[in-house]
């Protein structure tokens, strides 16, 4: 990742020296936090823009760098207990070279990670990388390296290689222009160019069953912008019962999938948030009233809850009062009552949300209260702008911290957590 502690360190000392009563580091927090989404985001855009253009081919890569390896078990540790700290655990993989760049999780035992000896922030491409990935099915006890054919390690100027994970079997690398995609764990790999994702990785940008926000024809072959959206699904096509909102380029949008294939989909424009929902895949659609001052949607793993908030952490305000409402009926309820410094929040099953702060705080809000977990709490010198929360399909929590992320197992409050790095 990109920050260092250092940014931490700095943002305490600007607040103990700025003449202000605000919580100390908001100002530079909510800089970093801004600065780090908007380049997250162009990344992604960037992707996804290319998405789904003119025909090509695949072809199989043989000679990957080396062979299997057994998994290689990580050192000795208690294995972590509900309610109590975090159970700290190294991801050490022998054969695979550089650090640890991403990981991405599945689900509770299911991981990817990709380790690379380039600095990602090095304008002038290196021409002498090594990439690797490692899985494991474990949890992070025991890790297997994943040899990646030789293309991986071709320079990337201007770019850094991104992980794109669709399920424990199958998972994309976006690299020097090209995809490299594994169907089956990492045996074997294919190479597309990046005007022809297969459906595996349209999946891995777009949805768990593969709806994706596009530019329609001719734009979408090129990449080049377009004056409207449209949504598609990765083996259908464009649907024919377009969603009645406006997918134009000022409209800041997210689409989710529910569990049982439920599709949310929402617009803010200016200072309201529209929320339309269709029940059956997309044929048809059900517009919900309007939020003024709503940012985000917010769906539990399960789908029986949704959510609307305030909280943006691309334009991260900490003195501005967070405002939560949840979906009952066809109508929203207004609550309050989320930290003034909360930084992300994501929805769990239960009625709950799981809330980050700006100073490494971790908590559950309800509309009864919010209620604090000190026991997984960052330092808030520690705490970087490479930080984000996911809620996994099994209701499984990643949190991530520069390059730390902390697993939270189980259901409601009461959580095994371990930090791996």
């Amino acid at each position: 990742m990109r920050e260092t502690h250092l940014d931490g360190v700095f943002a305490d000392f600007e607040a103990r020296t700025a003449p202000t009563f605000r919580p100390p580091g908001l100002a530079a927090t909510g800089r970093r936090v801004r600065d780090r989404r908007r380049r997250r985001r162009g990344l992604l855009a960037g992707l996804a823009a290319l998405l789904l253009a003119g025909p090509g081919g695949a072809y199989a890569l043989a000679g990957r760098d080396g062979d299997d390896v057994p998994p290689t078990p990580a050192p000795a540790s208690p294995s972590p207990s509900p309610g109590g700290p975090p159970v700290s655990r190294r991801i050490v993989v022998p054969g695979v070279a550089g650090e640890l760049r991403e990981l991405r999780f599945v689900d509770a035992r299911h991981a990817w990670a990709l380790f690379d000896t380039c600095d990602p922030d090095d304008d002038l491409a290196s021409t002498d990388c090594r990439r690797d990935l490692a899985r494991t099915e474990d949890g992070g006890a025991s890790w297997r390296r994943i040899p990646l054919p030789g293309t991986a390690n071709d320079p990337t100027p201007g770019s850094r290689p991104y992980l794109l994970v669709t399920d424990d079997q199958q998972v994309t690398l976006a690299v020097a222009g090209r995809f490299l995609v594994t169907p089956d764990g990492g045996t074997s790999f294919t190479e597309h160019p990046m005007t022809d994702p297969p459906p595996v990785t349209q999946r891995a940008l777009g949805t768990r069953s593969g709806f994706l926000l596009t530019c329609p024809a001719p734009n979408r072959f090129t990449g080049r912008a377009c004056d409207r959206q449209e949504l598609i699904h990765a083996k259908r096509g464009r649907l024919p019962a377009q969603p009645p909102v406006d997918l134009g380029p000022t409209a800041d949008r997210q689409l989710v999938e529910g569990r049982g294939g439920r599709l949310w989909l929402s617009v803010v424009e200016g200072d309201r948030m529209t929320v339309v929902v269709s029940d059956d895949q997309g044929l048809s659609w059900r517009k919900l009233p309007p939020v003024p001052g709503a940012r985000r949607l917010l769906v539990s793993p399960n789908g029986a809850d949704a959510w609307l908030v305030s909280v943006d952490a691309v334009d991260f305000q900490a003195s501005a009062t967070e405002r939560v409402w949840s979906l009952e009926g066809d109508g929203w309820r207004t609550h309050v009552g989320l930290p003034d410094n909360t930084l992300h929040v994501a929805a769990v099953d239960g009625g709950r949300l799981v809330v980050t702060g700006a100073y490494g705080t971790v908590g559950f809000w309800t509309p009864a209260g919010y209620q604090d977990r000190p026991e997984v709490r960052v330092p808030s010198w520690a705490v970087s702008q490479e930080t984000g929360i996911e809620v996994l399909r099994d209701g499984t929590i990643v949190l991530e911290n520069q390059r730390s992320w902390t697993v939270g197992v189980g259901t409601g409050v009461e959580r095994a957590w371990t930090r791996l790095s």
